[in-house]
């Protein structure tokens, strides 16, 4: 995707304001003014190197904690750093900068970084074949949302834009890798491979040849238990989808989970895409499908397999791809839309939601056959994910060990290779289909070879085991039970118990009767308490609590307890929700709103959408309306983080609207003249920017 890089003369200028500036006039015989002008051009670096054959190592600024309140503060920012680096390397440390408003900006560029550390990583050098991108936030820093899409567009633009000579590896990783330091911070997590900045791998050599669609059989599939057919007359769109899963989900453990979970006689989509970009056939092009209600037999289904913003520019492009075959195969232009469009549902996020109301930016291939290999399994831990609504991760870990299964795996909750064995064996032993995934069937199966009960479940998509605890509790369960969020032998007593008392049968599972029952018994409301909903599992509601600076930061265990729940209401706060500690749909939108992406289409139209847009960037009461309040907020806005020095009038003429057109040119390089007209084209580049998040 292309990136907008600011030259390193943006933050040169301000190497003068730095304290070091007499040693620096001293050391290069050079006047303030001097120094500022060899600052603008990268030092020539007479040490080997090689091209980035390694990948990206990630950096941040150190101690404490950096919170600018204009672009300026964060070139002032980039030029302490050069400066500390003359000192040390004759320059910058580092090939790239990104700043917490997600502009990116110039180092070293596509030369050899000294930022990494001495020493290898896979034979590869550390500084000699491996970029260098370092985010401008310090230790007590969160990484804002801005600042992560732009080095993940940046890490895909050195995978896969750049000539062949300077493109970089596959590895991405944090520079505490093999060093006693704490670099890169809040960083940390994200340096690491299928993380959320991480973009993937282009696809090699589809280029000439175009998208090849991997077949059912090739990817294993299971034969339908039915189908139904559909013409291409009767096609009329065409629907984008994402799995809502990790990146790592087989299109096998797909199709498993909508046949034995769901019950439907065969996986729900048409077609389905991975990170890569790689096309599985699902239903194909002559059946119905199974995606969403009322709109299965005019529209195609393609499903990205990974949750919101995980698809990378390849993905895009194969979506792309497959909506013009799709037109070819329908003999019409099929209108593009996306599940929530036509569903009740955040299904398929914001990212790939803002991608189709674009217009699906990017490059068409021609889809071709062919037969490329591919053996079934997940680019990664092998792991065909492990969680289902039947039974959590560390509860089928507890299982498999309670069958005999040796060496007995780590009850840690994480569905990697070890787990993934240990579950085939467990199915093998119960007899069933050895494929991985704990779904009804192998629940049964297990329940009955265990001689019933030993649920040790306790996962359903109504309520988390810490909140099932909470309830038994409420009843007056005696002796009362700790509130772990572990779902062990006590729990499950204690479930039956309440089950008992609410009068459904006492099977140790709260599912939709338990919850119905225990709503009428108690006066409540349906989901209270529990934590985990279809819309955010509790791990990605952990990270997103983190991701807003909350301290001391949660552990991401996928456990609501006590901890999580706080720092949910925490969350919920500062997003302007009414913190109940229950993330529904309210608080899902709300959290869009506040990490930005307001999803607005970009037609120039300055109406309703859009005001309301604006005046959650700008801080401005967010009623739609274009008052004098709102105009009071942009001058003020604008003084604040694009030094515009306005009198906060709310006049929105001439010099206002100049201010911001300088505003979206630098954040988001929109080209604007800057004529202080607030036109067609003015309102574009600021909708473009609130999509962004960026204003």
């Amino acid at each position: 995707m292309p990136i907008h890089l600011r030259p390193r003369s943006d933050w040169a200028q301000h190497v003068a304001e730095d304290p070091r500036i007499p040693l620096l006039m001293v050391r290069l015989g050079k006047t303030a003014a001097g120094v500022e002008k060899y600052a603008e051009t990268a030092t020539a670096n007479e040490n080997s190197w090689e091209p980035w054959t390694g990948g990206v190592f990630i950096h941040h600024r150190g101690e404490g904690t950096f919170r600018p309140e204009s672009e300026g503060d964060c070139q002032r920012e980039i030029a302490r750093a050069w400066a500390s680096g003359f000192f040390d390397v004759d320059d910058i440390h580092y090939n790239f900068l990104v700043c917490p408003h997600g502009q990116i900006y110039e180092g070293r560029g596509y030369r050899r970084a000294e930022g990494n550390a001495p020493g290898y990583v896979n034979g590869v050098g550390r500084n000699t074949g491996f970029y260098s991108i370092c985010g401008l936030l310090r230790s007590q820093d969160a990484p804002a949302k801005a600042m992560r899409d732009s080095i993940k567009n940046l890490i895909w633009h050195l995978r896969a834009e750049v000539s062949a000579s300077k493109r970089a590896g596959g590895l991405l990783l944090p520079h505490s890798l093999g060093y006693d330091t704490e670099c890169p911070g809040n960083l940390t997590s994200y340096a690491a491979a299928r993380s959320e900045m991480d973009p993937g791998m282009p696809v090699a050599g589809k280029e000439p040849d175009g998208l090849q669609i991997i077949s059912r059989s090739q990817w294993g599939a299971r034969p339908p238990r039915d189908e139904d057919r559909v013409t291409p007359s009767q096609r009329t769109g065409f629907a984008v989808h994402y799995s809502a899963g990790p990146t790592s989900q087989t299109p096998r453990a797909i199709q498993n989970y909508h046949m034995d979970g769901n019950g439907w006689w065969d996986i729900g989509y048409n077609f389905l895409v991975d990170r890569s970009g790689r096309i599985f056939e699902g239903r194909g092009w002559m059946t119905v499908g199974a995606h969403a209600k009322d709109y299965n037999t005019s529209h195609f289904g393609v499903c990205f397999i990974g949750r919101d913003g995980d698809a990378t520019q390849a993905a895009k492009n194969s979506i792309r791809s497959l909506y013009f075959k799709a037109n070819d195969y329908a003999g019409k232009t099929l209108t593009r839309t996306y599940h929530s469009a036509i569903g009740s549902t955040q299904c398929p996020g914001n990212d790939l939601r803002t991608w189709v109301r674009n217009g699906m930016p990017g490059t068409t291939y021609p889809i071709v056959g062919g037969s490329p290999v591919y053996n079934g399994e997940p680019p990664g831990d092998g792991s065909a994910g492990g969680l289902t609504d039947v039974r959590s991760i560390a509860s089928q870990q507890r299982a498999v060990n309670g069958l005999g299964y040796t060496p007995p795996l780590d009850v840690d909750g994480l569905f990697g290779p070890l787990t993934n064995t240990g579950v085939k064996w467990l199915q093998t032993k119960v007899g069933v289909s050895a494929d991985g995934l704990w779904g009804p069937l192998t629940e049964a199966a297990y329940v009955a070879y265990n001689g019933g009960g030993g649920s040790d479940g306790g996962l359903t998509t109504i309520r988390t085991a810490a909140a099932q605890q909470r309830a038994v509790n409420g009843l007056g369960y005696t002796p009362p039970l700790d509130v772990d969020g572990v779902f062990g032998p006590l729990t499950e007593s204690g479930v039956k118990w309440l089950q008992t008392k609410v009068g459904v049968g006492a099977d140790g599972l709260w599912g939709p009767a338990t919850e119905a029952a225990y709503v009428a018994h108690t006066g409540g409301s349906a989901n209270a308490d529990g934590g985990l909903t279809t819309i955010r599992s509790v791990t990605a509601q952990q990270y997103a609590v983190n991701g807003l600076g909350h301290t001391p930061k949660l552990d991401v265990d996928g456990l609501f307890g006590p901890r999580t729940e706080a720092g949910v209401k925490w969350l919920q706060t500062k997003v302007g929700v009414d913190p109940d500690g229950l993330w529904g749909p309210a608080t899902e939108a709300a959290y869009d709103r506040y990490e930005g992406g307001a999803g607005l289409t970009v037609d120039g139209t300055f109406g309703p959408a859009t005001v309301t847009a604006l005046q959650y960037a700008i801080g401005a009461s967010a009623d739609g309306v274009w008052g004098p309040e709102s105009k009071r907020a942009l001058q003020q806005h604008l003084n604040t983080w694009a030094d515009a020095g306005l009198i906060v009038d709310g006049d929105t003429g001439p010099a206002t609207v100049k201010a911001m057109q300088r505003h979206l040119n630098t954040m988001t390089g929109a080209g604007l003249t800057v004529d202080g007209d607030w036109g067609t084209g003015t309102t574009k580049a600021l909708q473009t920017a609130l999509n962004q998040g960026r204003f």
